[in-house]
């Protein structure tokens, strides 16, 4: 099954149904571009909205199962990984296609990546910094980073790197360390902490997504240093008390917190506090608090899917702050984080790693939201995701054998 194959039914049903485009778009509540994309085959409904077009034209579920036929790339399970090569045919696949999106000046020099891949536009630090470090997970030199990771380099300022907005951006900051620090020697690990501890603010201690992500790049850069310290206790502050269960949350104002814990964000702290363990820390509250979140993330019964958030941006110089919604790829985490931990049962891990295929889009070797929204960073998360199931899963076929003594 293709993605071509499901457009082709979708348009065959529309016009069976005598309505437009523009119909169907309202009454499923999707915009018509998106409608476009998947008729023609570019890109496929996500199983939400494969399901809301099967009620619509009474399909009998025939669009979910089209769609999820052509979405499957292979591997839907752990034990899937090990087989046939074909995780690392979706890794040569992904790093084909992000060369391919990768933007170039008018003298064809390589500058970045924009952050929706789909959409024409200007590259941008944040997703620039992601398409590096999404290359170096999938190991093989596709294209020639040099002149990508100079030009943002010199992109730095008094807070470290910054987005789309003036201001201090940890989120921004912190992926551009992390993608200098794998690739080059052009950004040491004194410069790197003292840039990534520029761009914290009071703001940045509400938010566990910005403490995680702060945190990660500090404990590569130097799991000893003063910054890693305090920021590991700033994430372990964010938690909150859901039951009796400290947890993480989207956010830690009182008034903002939402009524329930963030499997996004719970998992992301999970992984970012596991590499600090494996880098040596032994901090006893430490080690409690990855052991009590990954046992709720085990026990998690919802859906490993995406989450949205809203954000509410402070500005310098006082002005009004910038709201952004910003997406999760949940299930990415949650394999992440079920992956490195130990006796973990094998149908838990499985499950994410379901949902996590859910969003790949196999015709063009990336993941994506069923909108046909496709950011860089899904891609990331996937991949890094994969790799770790992989690593923890797969029994390498050579491994050393121990001599006799």
């Amino acid at each position: 099954m293709t993605v071509e194959a499901v457009g082709a039914e979708l348009r065959r049903l529309r016009k069976a149904a005598g309505q437009t485009q523009a119909d169907v778009a309202r009454i499923v509540g999707v915009s018509r571009a998106n409608l476009t994309q998947w008729e023609t085959g570019r890109y496929l409904p996500s199983v939400e909205n494969a399901r809301l077009l099967d009620d619509h034209f009474r399909a009998a579920n025939a669009l979910v199962e089209l769609a999820e036929a052509a979405r499957s790339p292979g591997p839907a399970s752990a034990g899937a990984l090990t087989t046939g090569g074909s995780l690392l045919d979706v890794f040569r696949r992904a790093g084909g296609a992000l060369a391919a999106q990768l933007i170039r000046d008018e003298n064809g020099r390589a500058v970045g990546w924009r952050h929706n891949l789909q959409q024409r536009g200007q590259h941008t630090t944040l997703a620039t910094a992601y398409g590096i470090s999404a290359m170096v997970v999938l190991g093989e030199p596709y294209i020639d980073l040099h002149p990508v990771v100079d030009d943002l380099y010199a992109k730095r300022t008094e807070f470290g790197w910054q987005g789309r907005s003036a201001g201090r951006r940890p989120e921004v900051t912190s992926a551009v360390v992390d993608a200098l620090s794998q690739t080059s020697t052009i950004l040491t690990a004194e410069e790197g902490l003292a840039r990534l501890e520029g761009s914290l603010d009071d703001y940045s201690r509400t938010r566990p997504f910005l403490l995680s992500a702060a945190l990660r790049t500090s404990v590569r850069l130097a799991p000893d240093a003063p910054l890693t310290r305090r920021l590991t206790d700033d994430l372990l502050a964010a938690r909150l008390d859901f039951d009796g269960v400290p947890l993480w949350g989207e956010k830690k104002e009182p008034r903002l917190v939402a009524p329930e814990p963030s499997t996004a964000h719970t998992a992301r702290a999970v992984v970012t506090l596991r590499a600090l363990l494996r880098a040596g820390e032994d901090r006893a509250d430490v080690q409690e608090a990855v052991e009590v979140a990954t046992q709720w993330l085990v026990n998690r019964t919802h859906p490993d899917d995406g989450i949205m958030e809203d954000l509410a941006l402070p500005q310098p110089g006082g002005r009004e702050a910038t709201r952004v919604n910003i997406k999760h790829f949940t299930s990415a985490w949650v394999v992440q984080a079920l992956a490195e931990a130990p006796q973990v049962p094998a149908i838990r891990l499985s499950r994410a790693l379901s949902s996590l295929w859910e969003r790949y889009e196999a015709g063009i070797g990336l993941w994506a939201w069923g909108s046909g929204d496709l950011p860089i960073w899904m891609t990331l998360d996937a991949v890094t995701a994969l790799r770790a199931a992989a690593l923890a899963f797969a029994a390498p076929p050579f491994l050393p054998t121990t001599a006799a003594e």
